[in-house]
């Protein structure tokens, strides 16, 4: 599929795990054919020691540091204004990318013109599903990761419909990031790659989930995430519940 890649990605300390992550997604971006117009955003999200580029094996990464931290949601928007471009890939610092996972999720998009996002089948390290697509439960359950621990072999492959996939790893058309101004800032930690899925449907587009790759997902690496998730989570329901399509 013609066209480049910002791959941003959001982090706090954890160096050994990004230059992993870091490594992994190198070598997927290169797996595209179209490497020369990628671009690679590392925000540096008030790390107490700042990030030092030498001490990573990628080189061409451009490095954008907050002093204070800030929303998922903010952070992403940041990291995406400083290289615009076609196609904009958000990753979390605790997913190690399949060599060939990009690639499937932007050839999806390729072979579906009315799909805006496609997201990627992620695994826990023990070999059961972390997300293979997003779906919606009754009550205040609202969105939940459909088919999560079971056992890998036994969840759907193939590229399906959902109405929404996880933000941490979510490949989105630049021009519709733009159009909808990227995350909602509004979100201190967590939904907010939701409601985006669901903003982008509302435009009329599809959201993808390729689980024909398998990449790796660690989860909730980062230091006091978990904490912020309640007041996302009041947030969303006080917007969406009642909007969405219950399927789960």
């Amino acid at each position: 599929m013609s066209g480049g890649v910002t791959a941003v990605v959001v982090s706090k300390g954890l160096d050994a795990l990004l230059d992993v992550c870091l490594a992994h997604l190198l070598e997927a971006l290169a797996r595209t054919g179209e490497a020369g117009r990628h671009a690679l955003v590392v925000v540096d999200n008030a790390s107490t020691v700042p990030y030092d580029p030498a001490r990573f094996r990628v080189a061409g990464v451009h490095w954008l540091r907050f002093d204070v931290p800030r929303s998922f949601a903010r952070a992403c928007n940041a990291g995406y204004a400083a290289r615009p471009n076609d196609f904009v890939l958000l990753l979390n610092n605790d997913v190690l990318l399949a060599p060939d996972a990009l690639a499937a999720m932007l050839g999806a998009l390729a072979a579906e013109p009315q799909a805006g996002i496609c997201g990627a089948r992620l695994l826990f390290p023990d070999g059961t599903l972390q997300h293979g697509g997003v779906v919606f439960g009754a009550g205040g359950r609202g969105p939940y990761h459909a088919g999560r621990g079971r056992p890998a072999h036994l969840a759907p492959r193939g590229v399906g419909e959902f109405q929404a996939v996880t933000g941490a790893c979510l490949l989105a058309r630049g021009s519709l990031w733009s159009q909808l101004g990227g995350l909602d800032e509004s979100y201190p930690f967590g939904l907010e790659d939701i409601d985006f899925c669901l903003r982008v449907r509302q435009r009329g587009w599809r959201v993808l989930c390729v689980n024909d790759v398998d990449s790796l997902h660690f989860e909730s690496m980062t230091p006091g995430r978990v904490a912020l998730d309640a007041p996302s989570r009041r947030l969303f329901m006080q917007r969406w519940r009642g909007r969405y399509t219950l399927d789960g």
